[in-house]
């Protein structure tokens, strides 16, 4: 019987490194940028210097890397964000690089050979393989590639075609098919086509859904309980694996398509400009995260108030009761003006926390704590570059969220109103954990958010396979000094009270016998809800 060394399992306080949570990478023209946050309360981050202009960018579903061409050279880059960029000694300029879906595979076309190219072992031991595509007789609209890199699948005007150990084979006739997904590390795939959805399983096919269709993205998430579809009009489609019971939402954009951010999480628009869409799948809610605000030209108006100005009304719909919210704003008039009246709404955020430390994700979704309305005359309904309202980001730290209305039209008017609600001080809420085997022992990373900006401890419960023991089961580590050297910086303000905590644990003995961990946060409320790994 192995025995693992309690006095070496516990990791030093000092050990231990708090930084902010990434959501993901966003392609941003020739760059990148990091989406840093959880996914209802993230920000959009500075381009990262990676020394290259690129191109045909695919980022890993697990964000650890991303594979792009040199613009100028058109050498393939495994880029891993600020870190380093290496030029991969694959055939240079393909037309389209793909991640499989959880990023341990990559695929590329080069039409000026007709060829596919699959990439196997991604990050750290990257390998090729060349296939002839000119089965499909043109460029595809759609790729994919399994996670093991050992089956890829194209699909063009001649139908959808499956390349594995036996060649290549026809796996569906028809020309519609636009969109493409592999299973998370399984050979099973999903096609959309525009009448339905198809999971090929072999020499098996079934109907996922049915209905007409017109996709430009497909994904699964990485448990494989959820088939993600966007479609051309911004309707997302989630069909549970289980039941095949299919889910809509709206997400009020044009999908670019759906990309992986891990878990069950995809993003779907690509522009830095306005708001970033996301879905979550597992909520089953369409998310934002504040692009670049919306640059505006608003044109100074000099009328004169033609009578007593209406009363305006500010509500968030529904109330925000807690934290990672995204709720609506509205301004409505008690009567309408005969001429137009225009403002600003600005989101004024009070901390309560230990610290006193700003939430810089309370924002609107257009980006940034500030954004102008228009109240057509003859109107009582404010409309926001058009739409009737506008959502915002409760954050994740405790204090007061004001919206502060100012009208700026008419000149002569200095009417203003607020609405303020308070978010409470509680406990840790863990959003994530992992564990995962290092040399000499295992890493737990935890993700989370605690609204007072502290933790002061955490307890480590592992769950050991049969053949190994322990004499204590709880293991408690002190954090505080950690938190508050992470709290009491301003770089902190950019996600609130987010974290992601890592803490190395040294092993005597076999750290594989050790399969799990479940992690409790304490703050200076009380200790949090327990969360497991997954």
């Amino acid at each position: 019987m192995r025995i693992l060394s309690v006095a070496l399992m516990i990791a030093s306080a000092a050990s231990a490194q708090v930084t902010s949570p990434l959501l993901g990478w966003l392609p941003d023209g020739t760059r990148i940028r990091p989406m840093n946050g959880l996914p209802a309360a993230a920000i959009l981050g500075r381009p990262v210097n990676i020394g290259h202009a690129i191109t045909h960018p695919a980022i890993s579903p697990n964000q650890n890397y991303v594979l792009a061409s040199d613009a100028s050279t058109g050498e393939v880059l495994l880029i891993i964000p600020s870190v380093s960029a290496t030029v991969l000694n694959v055939p240079m300029k393909p037309d389209q690089t793909i991640a499989s879906p959880q990023g341990s595979s990559a695929a590329l076309w080069y039409s000026a050979t007709a060829q596919l190219g699959v990439i196997s072992g991604l990050p750290g031991a990257p390998a090729i393989r060349l296939i002839d595509g000119s089965v499909l007789g043109a460029s595809p609209v759609a790729i994919a590639v399994s996670d093991d890199g050992q089956w890829i699948a194209a699909a063009s005007a001649a139908g959808v075609y499956m390349w594995g150990g036996s060649g290549v084979q026809e796996i569906y006739s028809g020309g519609d098919a636009a969109a493409l997904a592999f299973f998370a590390g399984s050979s099973n795939l999903a096609v959309g086509t525009s009448t339905q959805i198809l999971e090929v399983s072999g020499s098996a096919t079934s109907v996922l859904y049915q209905g007409a269709v017109s996709p430009v993205g497909l994904a699964t998430s990485f448990n494989n309980q959820k088939i993600v579809l966007a479609d051309q009009s911004g309707t997302i489609y989630s069909i549970d694996a289980t039941t095949q019971v299919a889910s809509t939402n709206d997400c009020q954009c044009r999908p670019s398509g759906v990309f992986g951010l891990g878990g069950s999480v995809f993003r779907l628009t690509s522009s830095s400009v306005g708001a970033i869409k996301i879905f979550d799948a597992a909520a089953g809610a369409v998310l934002a995260v504040p692009g670049d605000a919306v640059k505006t030209t608003r044109v100074v108006r000099r009328a004169q108030t033609s009578g007593p100005l209406p009363n305006l009304t500010v509500r968030f719909t529904p109330t925000p009761t807690g934290y990672l919210q995204q709720p609506t704003l509205t301004i409505t008039a008690s009567s309408a003006y005969p001429t137009e009246i225009d403002g600003t709404v600005a989101l004024l955020f009070s901390s309560t926390s230990t610290t006193g430390g700003q939430d810089q994700t309370i924002q609107f979704s257009s980006g940034g704590p500030t954004v102008n309305f228009t109240i057509p005359a003859g109107s009582t309904q404010a409309n926001f570059s058009g739409a009737p309202s506008i959502t915002f980001s409760t954050g994740t730290s405790c204090g007061y969220i004001t919206a502060s209305v100012n009208l700026t039209a008419p000149t002569a008017a200095t009417a203003v109103t607020s609405l303020t609600v308070q978010l409470l001080a509680t406990t840790p809420v863990i959003t994530g954990v992992t564990l995962s085997q290092v040399s000499g022992g295992v890493n737990v990373v935890v993700t989370g958010y605690s609204p007072t900006d502290d933790v002061t401890s955490g307890i480590f419960n592992f769950a050991l396979t049969s053949n190994a023991s322990l004499t204590v089961n709880d293991l408690e580590v002190s954090l505080s000094p950690e938190f508050q050297t992470y709290y009491g910086s301003s770089s902190s303000y950019a996600t609130g009270s987010e974290f992601t905590l890592t803490v190395p644990f040294t092993v005597t003995g076999n750290a594989t016998d050790m399969v799990g961990v479940t992690v409790t946060l304490l703050n200076s409320i009380a200790a949090g809800a327990p969360v497991s790994s997954q």
